[in-house]
C-alpha cells in the first residue's frame, strides 16, 4: 500500500479533535490510507476507517453532563474506577464491522501489555474489544483481557504511534496530538481557570460512589486531579521522547489546554479545534498528500 496515513493520539476528551482533524482531510481531497491509533485515537480511528464517521459525531455532539455519566459503569473490584462494558456497548452501537480484517483500509491500534509493559500492536481480531483495550486508562478505566493478556491504555508506552502507522504501509504520516499545551501547564487550580466546566459540574449526576472523587480543599487538586494530571504529565515526555527517534513528516497539536480528560460532552469545543489546526496546515498537507 502506498499513500498518506494518519497518527491518532490518546487524549482522553480532547481526543475528539481528531473528528474534526479527519473531516477536514476529506475535505481537501486527502483522506488518510492507514490509520494506527492510540487510546481516543483508536476509538476515533477505528470509527472512521469503518466509514460510521458521521454516526459517532452525533452521539458525541448530543453528549451532556448527565447523559455521560450514564456510560460510568462504577467498578472498583476490576481495577479502575469504571469497569468499561458500556464502551463496548457504545461501540457496537454504532454498527461497526466485526473485525479489524473487514475493514476497508490498514488499521491498528496501540495497547500496553501490563504484565511486561511492552507496546502490543492490535491488527486483527474484534474491532470493539481491541478499541476498548487500547483506551485502558490506568486508575480510572478497568484494564481490559484479550488474547491471554491484560491490557492498558496504549498511551503509556505510545502515545501518538508513528511507527505503527508506517508499519501499516504508509510512505507519509500525519501525526495528531489531542495533548497540545501552549502554556506548558498541566494542572492549575480552580482560581487559574477560564470559566468552563469542571470536574465539580458533574458531582450532582455521579453515582454516591464517585462523588468523593472531586473532593478538595481550597485549592488543593481533588483524585482525578492527580490521577489524569500525572497521566497527562507521563504521556507529554513519553510522547516527545518517542517523537525524537520516529518523526512523523507534519505533526498536527491541538490546543484545548482547560479540557479536561473526562469532558467528553464538549465535543463540539474539541471537533472545531481539530478542524482548525488540520485547516491551518492545508498547504503542507496538500504537499503530502501529492507525494
Amino acid at each position: 500500500m502506498a499513500g498518506m496515513g494518519v497518527a491518532l493520539g490518546s487524549g482522553g476528551a480532547r481526543g475528539w479533535c481528531h473528528i474534526g482533524v479527519l473531516r477536514a482531510l476529506d475535505e481537501m481531497g486527502a483522506p488518510p490510507r492507514a490509520i494506527a491509533g492510540c487510546s481516543m485515537g483508536a476509538l476515533v480511528g477505528a470509527v472512521y476507517a469503518a466509514g460510521r464517521l458521521d454516526a459517532l459525531e452525533e452521539w458525541a455532539r448530543g453528549l451532556t453532563r448527565r447523559s455521560f455519566v450514564t456510560l460510568l459503569d462504577v467498578g472498583f473490584g476490576q481495577g479502575g474506577l469504571v469497569a468499561g462494558d458500556e464502551i463496548l456497548a457504545v461501540l457496537r452501537r454504532l454498527d461497526l464491522p466485526e473485525r479489524i480484517e473487514e475493514l476497508p483500509m490498514p488499521f491498528a491500534a496501540v495497547a500496553t501489555d501490563m504484565r511486561t509493559g511492552e507496546e502490543i500492536w492490535l491488527r486483527e481480531g474484534s474491532l470493539a474489544e481491541v478499541v476498548r483495550a487500547s483506551v485502558a486508562l490506568p486508575g480510572v478505566i478497568s484494564p481490559f483481557h484479550l488474547d491471554g493478556q491484560w491490557l492498558l491504555d496504549g498511551g503509556l508506552v505510545n502515545p501518538v504511534p508513528v511507527n505503527t502507522c508506517r508499519a501499516l504501509g504508509a510512505d507519509s504520516v500525519i501525526a495528531v496530538n489531542p495533548n497540545g499545551r501552549p502554556d506548558r501547564l498541566f494542572w492549575r487550580a480552580e482560581t487559574e481557570r477560564e470559566a468552563a466546566p469542571r470536574w465539580t459540574a458533574m458531582k450532582p449526576y455521579l453515582p454516591e460512589a464517585l462523588r468523593g472523587l472531586l473532593e478538595r480543599r481550597e485549592a488543593a487538586p481533588s483524585y482525578l486531579d492527580v490521577v489524569t494530571g500525572g497521566l497527562n504529565i507521563m504521556i507529554d515526555r513519553v510522547r516527545r521522547s518517542r517523537m525524537e527517534v520516529e518523526p512523523p513528516d507534519l505533526l498536527l497539536e491541538a490546543a484545548l489546554p482547560d479540557m479536561l480528560s473526562l469532558e467528553f460532552y464538549r465535543a463540539d469545543e474539541a471537533i472545531a479545534e481539530g478542524r482548525r489546526v488540520c485547516e491551518e496546515a492545508a498547504r503542507a498537507i496538500g504537499d503530502l498528500a501529492a507525494d
